[in-house]
């Protein structure tokens, strides 16, 4: 994420400025619009928070009937600080499968007891 995060704020700019080019709605960095907008998808941004389905750790295919053994052909496409995107490799449906926060946002999610 760290590599593009300062790309992401350029192209942001760059748009707001109508520096972006017509064609393609490109802009000379190494960001395209189909980039942006899956990373604004992953991060879950306004109005992408529910472009792809968010379900638990180590699911199968919510498409594909199980299969023997591990319940399908599923595949890490991408990860990101939050979690990671899923993705089937027999139909291709993709999914969110997100880190639990902890109350403090960081650390063990395990509660911590008062005295």
């Amino acid at each position: 994420m760290r590599t593009h995060a300062a790309p992401l704020r350029i192209y942001w700019l760059a748009l707001k400025r109508g520096l972006v080019q017509a064609e393609g709605h490109g802009l000379h960095v190494a960001l395209s619009e189909e980039t942006v907008l899956e990373w604004f998808k992953l991060l879950r941004l306004p109005p992408y928070q529910a472009a792809y389905p968010v379900r638990p750790m180590g699911s199968a295919c919510p498409e594909c009937p199980p299969r023997e053994g591990n319940g399908g052909e599923v595949t890490t496409e991408r990860t990101f600080p939050e979690g990671r995107k899923m993705a089937c490799l027999l139909c291709r449906s993709c999914w969110l499968e997100l880190e639990p926060t902890s109350q403090m946002g960081r650390g063990s999610d395990a509660p911590v007891g008062r005295r």
